[in-house]
């Protein structure tokens, strides 16, 4: 049964790459020998260039090697070869040697490399028909806590801090489409990418280039009412498979991609990168593999994508209505989202003077509880509203236990062209000694942005479980007091259940709160306190904070809440003595 598998397998391996054309190995392959590409410059006409080799580097990385070439026909000879080149098929008497897959920014001469065929056809072996259920988990460098701790604080961890500096001699990969402004671009900082506004054609003209090697084709990675791709060149067809680009999108192994056929408006020309303007133009399959040495999908196949609903209220004035779909992966999921956020936001509301945006909204998990968003902003842009969206997606995303299954994001965002801001400026204490098990009250003083102030009450029980001697009452917001750490104690998951239920237990920004803060000796083991040990042993173990010293850690032991509805800013600390 095994042998008869096997031959089963051998034969339809030996059938595939039957199907595909002759191919030359690098091992063949001269300085001074002459070759041609096949591309799209305009439109969706597959066209000639021709190119001379200059010589073969080997071992350019660890069993690799790259073929370097020099343009020798129109158009590469007057702009050098362009971004959206990549996965050109080359080839030399008719056989097949590789896919272009980079130049030189800055060049003179039209110099650039092609990489060889036999490692692309590496991919098309492993390509899957079905689609991944759950990819690879992408673990951050940071301790899953920390990237949590960030989106607690409605801040979202950039991608240099997560997974670390990235390789300087990676050509960043062009991403196209719908034209990004500056707090969208910040919001992929450290990502090894570069954005290109392509004009979108209308009407029924346009052309989509063939589905075989030379065509354009774009990897989408989000869709909709925002517009963002990866577009590239064809390289290889055998049946329902297809390989592209001769480099990776990202280097994330399995993926799930709509996969889209495209057509070029034109040719930019640059001193730096000169790059086609390609755009999609209709789906054509899924893209399900992105490794180093190029991208592999089938035609025919459906990607499962991420859908988000934004409706933004304009002052109760109107609402608009947005319909996204993006990509899902641990690593992309959020800068997405948060892209998607910004420039909704940007596009619709005003870029300066008084503004405050308030969200409400949920996302949706198979298997768990929804996940609860609201938040207000009182500022002059949308970037802190799209790092709160972000921060949260990637505490999710990130965790390492399971691969979440997002079944829908939604948020309605509200502008008011208002400074809907309340900051905290005074708080005062009725008495400053406190019996356990009574209620203590505290009077608050809020002062909003033209210095109108209110005063609000705070009753806040003193538990009886309370340890006697001093106390410190924390009062403010939830980010800052968030930010102050009132509770030192390691913040426990241990599933991705758990960090559902910390973020809909988050404290938000348009709530005041008074915390009861108490410091209590103690000792942990792997994030979890023990309690009632003896101090000659907690001299041997580790602080809750997995310190390395046994010093008093704080902990919450009563709280009261003050629902306010605006962003609220500030906060203040008073010592209070339990008796």
């Amino acid at each position: 049964m095994k042998l008869a598998t096997f031959a089963a397998l051998f034969l339809s391996l030996t059938t595939l790459f039957a199907q595909g054309p002759a191919t030359l190995g690098v091992g063949e392959i001269r300085a001074g020998m002459k070759g041609y590409g096949k591309t799209v410059f305009q439109g969706g006409k597959i066209e000639r260039f021709d190119f001379e080799v200059l010589g073969v580097q080997k071992n350019s990385a660890p069993g690799r090697s790259r073929i370097l070439v020099r343009g020798t026909s129109s158009p590469v000879t007057e702009s050098g070869f362009l971004q959206g080149m990549s996965g050109s098929p080359c080839y030399i008497d008719g056989k097949l040697i590789g896919a272009f897959s980079f130049g030189f920014p800055f060049g003179k001469d039209p110099i650039g490399g092609i990489t060889p065929i036999a490692e692309m056809l590496d991919q098309l072996r492993d390509i899957p028909d079905i689609a991944p259920s759950r990819t690879p988990l992408i673990l951050p460098k940071l301790e899953p806590p920390k990237v949590l701790k960030a989106a607690l604080l409605g801040q979202m961890l950039d991608f240099q801090t997560l997974m670390g500096e990235s390789d300087p001699q990676v050509q960043p990969m062009a991403l196209a489409g719908s034209a990004l402004g500056a707090e969208a671009q910040r919001l992929w900082s450290g990502w090894p990418v570069t954005f290109t506004a392509v004009p979108t054609l209308s009407g029924g003209r346009e052309e989509p280039s063939p589905l075989e090697p030379g065509g354009m084709a774009a990897v989408m990675l989000m869709h909709g009412d925002l517009d963002l791709a990866a577009a590239g060149t064809i390289t290889y067809v055998s049946g329902k498979r297809v390989l592209m680009f001769g480099h990776p999108l990202f280097n994330l192994g399995p993926v799930d991609l709509p996969l889209w056929s495209a057509t070029v408006a034109g040719l930019v020309p640059s001193y730096q990168t000169p790059f086609k303007l390609a755009m999609p133009v209709a789906p054509i399959g899924a893209l399900r593999l992105d490794r180093a040495s190029g991208v592999a999908g089938l035609l025919g196949a459906e990607a499962r994508m991420v859908p988000l609903r934004i409706g933004l209220n304009l002052g109760g004035k109107r609402t608009l209505n947005f319909r996204f779909e993006i990509m899902d992966h641990p690593l992309a999921t959020a800068s997405l989202a948060a892209t998607a956020v910004a420039q909704t936001l940007e596009a619709h509301t005003r870029g300066l003077g008084f503004q405050s945006l308030s969200m409400q909204g949920n996302i949706k998990l198979a298997g768990q509880n929804a996940i609860v968003i609201e938040n207000v902003i009182a500022d002059l842009n949308p970037g802190r509203m799209a790092q709160y969206v972000g921060g949260m997606l990637q505490a999710i995303s990130l965790n390492p236990f399971e691969k979440p299954v997002f079944e829908g994001i939604s948020l309605t965002i509200k502008a008011e062209e208002r400074l809907d801001l309340t900051g905290i400026a005074a708080v005062r204490l009725l008495k400053a000694r406190a019996k356990r098990g009574e209620v203590l009250p505290v009077l608050v003083t809020l002062q909003n942005i033209q210095g109108v102030r209110e005063t609000a009450t705070f009753n806040i029980q003193v538990p009886s479980s309370a340890a006697k001697g001093k106390a410190t009452l924390m009062v403010g917001d939830g980010f800052s007091l968030t930010a102050a750490d009132p509770d030192e104690r390691m913040i426990e998951v241990a599933a991705l259940g758990d960090i559902v239920r910390i973020l809909n237990g988050a404290l938000r920004n348009n709530h005041a709160y008074a915390l009861l803060v108490q410091a209590q000796a103690g000792a942990g083991l792997r994030g979890s306190r023990i309690e009632g040990i003896p101090p000659s042993v907690a001299s041997l173990v580790s602080g809750d904070g997995a310190s390395s010293d046994n010093r008093l850690q704080r902990r919450i032991i009563g709280r009261a809440l003050l629902p306010l509805e605006r962003e609220v800013r500030g906060i203040s600390q008073l010592e209070v003595e339990i008796e």
